[in-house]
């Protein structure tokens, strides 16, 4: 069987087309194309937990970080087209201490899964069994120690911050 139609062919499109356009990301000079880049590849990792089987969290990807930071992103690119803001190239000494920080992460990473059980060993009983949308819903709007109602309206606030900095720097006089 060829791996496209294999069980985990889909898995390893969605990686590999993710991680060409976070490479895409880093390296454009130009920001407003550097957040489509971002958006594609945050749809990307959203394609992948849904081929995990969470699409529960597959849609909080899309509605937050595509939805919510990027469009802020943008929003904050758009108002704030200014002329003062100048293109720096790097020199080779930063270029350098780029490459060999990605290299170490990347070392470090691959060493971490290499060590990390893989997930079709893990036992049943560790697995949720039932998950509905009441219950996850009732756990968003709960106040409680188990509720997630002020990690949102953090975010909410966060979100806020960054559109008033965005208008607030649009704003300021260049002089």
């Amino acid at each position: 069987m060829s791996l496209w139609l294999s069980e985990n062919g889909l898995f390893y499109f969605l990686t590999l087309v993710s991680t060409f356009f976070a490479v895409l990301c880093v390296n454009t000079r130009l920001i407003l194309r550097a957040a489509v880049y971002l958006m594609a590849v945050l749809f990307f990792v959203a394609g992948i937990y849904l081929r995990l089987g969470l699409e529960f969290l597959a849609g909080i990807q899309v509605l937050v970080y595509v939805g919510g930071i990027v469009v802020v992103l943008v929003f904050a690119v758009m108002l704030t087209h200014s002329h003062a803001v100048k293109e720096e190239k790097p020199d080779i000494t930063r270029k350098i201490i780029g490459l060999l920080t990605a290299g170490l992460f990347f070392l470090g990473s691959w060493w971490a899964i290499a060590q990390t059980p893989a997930l079709t060993s893990v036992s049943a009983e560790l697995m949720p069994l039932t998950t509905d949308i009441k219950t996850i819903g009732r756990a968003l709007l709960d106040f409680g120690a188990s509720g997630y109602v002020l990690p949102f309206e953090l975010v909410s606030l966060l979100l806020l911050a960054v559109l008033i900095g965005g208008v607030v720097i649009a704003r300021k006089d260049v002089g």
